[in-house]
């Protein structure tokens, strides 16, 4: 449900769910974070939302969870959907502190936009489709579709426009329509294409400087680089010449560092240094390498390495893990890697942490937030006991107090940290756990098993199993355009004999290029 909310703090305080000094004009906290106060008074204008859940008007009976033949529900209305997917997906467990740039800035500029703008399609598109998954009505995606289709053509008329191309809002839209596009994709299981974040890049330039080079225009960039590091480690290739330049330019300076940001700086020259490999390894079939060259490349991986220790000594002590024991600390239905879990604040945390693990190849455990889930996430989910979660119990104490010190403002209370966790924390899981089984397959597993103890890839690819069971992911092989699917046992390519898991990370990677993570 949406409404108004009440009267006291700025905006833009209530907005991160944080104590507002109201101080006038601008409050205090606001001036000195440096970034802008939205004020007091209500702008009719503008739709200053306030999330209620409701969503036991729309939960779906345990039996009907169970049937997967049943008669899928019709769709939410858009107004329904979005409430619920800026809720989970772009409130919960993000904050500035952990900020890649663009979930955190989203709802702030979605809230200045009229009902017919094109970020508000491109959002309505976004969050139809994704209630539409927990809702089990993958069959049948009309109403997502037809949304898609007006925001793009409304994007189209947008960029014609002197004035709707320079603003922010504009540039969300495109993002946006990027992220559904990866969505849909690693569904499809196909590969996903960059003609959307092409497009943003291309929008900067006409974007008005007092909106896009202030904070929100560096988010943006902070954002849309660390999608392009991400991208191109997939693709093994260098970062895009523009792309590259935004880094440490006076275009991210209105924005403050934070762990994020600084891992992003270092993670560019992984990307750099993993091209310059493949570079070599495709010179070495011509022409030997010199020892000098072995060693000046060796000599600059070891720089780097330097670099992510530091990162790691640097980070917050909040985002630090916590290690729980199994029948001890956390219920021993919640599978663990001999019987150890690692917790953190938010997903967010510990979905960069990941991200230092893969970029320094020394991964000793993988960090998620599955709990005991084992079957098709559902509507149901974010009120079911037997559901457990081990950071919830860990970190949080109830409802009824405030969180201790091992969490990161804004606060959250322990429901809202359970269904964040809920929410985000499968697609969190599936970035890390593909990249692995991606990577093992590259070298027939005869690097990362060394690096892994006994057992432990074999667990991880369980793991990644049950996210594609939780995220509804279908393990098929597509056998033609249009001549449906078959289920996998194993594939072959080429000489190499791949299980279904390590085939359907393969093309899961295809499909999330572009989106945020390892």
């Amino acid at each position: 449900m949406v409404n108004r909310g009440r009267s006291g703090g700025c905006a833009t305080c209530k907005q991160r769910r944080v104590k507002c000094d109201e101080a006038k004009p601008e409050c205090l906290l606001c001036r000195r974070l440096g970034i802008r106060c939205e004020g007091y008074q209500t702008n009719s204008t503008r739709r200053k939302l306030k999330f209620k859940d409701e969503n036991h008007k729309f939960r779906i009976k345990a039996a009907q969870i169970q049937d997967r033949a049943a008669v899928p529900r019709p769709l939410a209305e858009p107004d329904t959907a979005v409430p619920f997917y800026l809720w989970h997906y772009a409130n919960m467990g993000r904050d500035f502190g952990s900020a890649r740039g663009f979930f955190e800035i989203l709802i702030p500029v979605y809230c200045s936009q009229k009902q017919d703008s094109v970020l508000s399609l491109a959002v309505s598109a976004m969050a139809s489709r994704i209630l539409a998954l927990w809702r089990h009505d993958t069959r049948n995606f009309l109403w997502p579709e037809k949304a898609y289709a007006q925001a793009v053509a409304c994007l189209r008329r947008a960029v014609q426009d002197q004035s709707e191309r320079s603003k922010p809002a504009t540039i969300l839209a495109v993002l946006m329509l990027q992220l559904y596009d990866d969505i849909a994709a690693v569904y499809g299981v196909h590969s996903a294409t960059r003609v959307h974040h092409n497009g943003a890049v291309s929008l900067l330039p006409f974007a008005n400087s007092n909106d896009i080079n202030g904070m929100i225009g560096a988010y943006i960039r902070r954002f849309m680089i660390h999608t392009e590091i991400s991208s191109a480690m997939r693709q093994k290739r260098p970062l895009q010449s523009i792309e590259y330049s935004w880094i440490g330019s006076k275009h991210l300076m209105a924005a403050p560092d934070n762990p994020s940001s600084a891992l992003d700086a270092i993670g560019a020259s992984v990307a750099e240094l993993q091209a310059s490999y493949m570079r070599l390894e495709i010179q070495k079939r011509s022409m030997p390498l010199s020892q000098l060259a072995r060693r000046e490349w060796r000599a600059e991986a070891k720089r780097i390495d330097e670099q992510l220790l530091a990162w790691a000594q640097s980070v917050p002590d909040h985002w630090r893990p916590l290690k729980l024991i199994s029948g001890r600390d956390i219920d021993p239905s919640i599978p663990t890697y001999r019987s150890v879990c690692e917790v953190y604040p938010s997903c967010t945390i510990a979905n960069i942490w990941n991200l230092w693990r893969f970029q320094r190849l020394l991964l000793a455990k993988i960090t998620f937030g599955l709990g005991n889930r084992t079957r098709l996430c559902s509507i149901a989910d974010f009120d079911d006991p037997t559901i457990l979660l081990p950071s919830c119990d860990s970190l949080l104490p109830g409802d009824e107090g405030p969180v201790n010190k091992q969490t990161h403002d804004p606060r959250m209370s322990k429901d809202e940290h359970r269904r964040h966790i809920i929410a985000q924390g499968p697609w969190h899981a599936m970035s890390p756990l593909s990249r692995l089984l991606t990577l093992s397959s590259e070298d027939q597993g005869q690097l990362i098993t060394s690096l892994l103890r006994p057992g432990q890839y074999e667990w991880i690819r369980e793991q990644f199993l049950r996210v594609t069971i939780l995220l509804h992911i279908p393990l098929t092989e597509a056998s033609g355009r249009n001549e449906g699917c078959r289920v996998l046992d194993s594939v072959t390519q080429g000489s190499n004999m791949y299980t279904k898991a390590e085939f359907l990370a393969r093309e899961v990677r295809k499909g999330a290029i572009f989106m945020s993570g390892p």
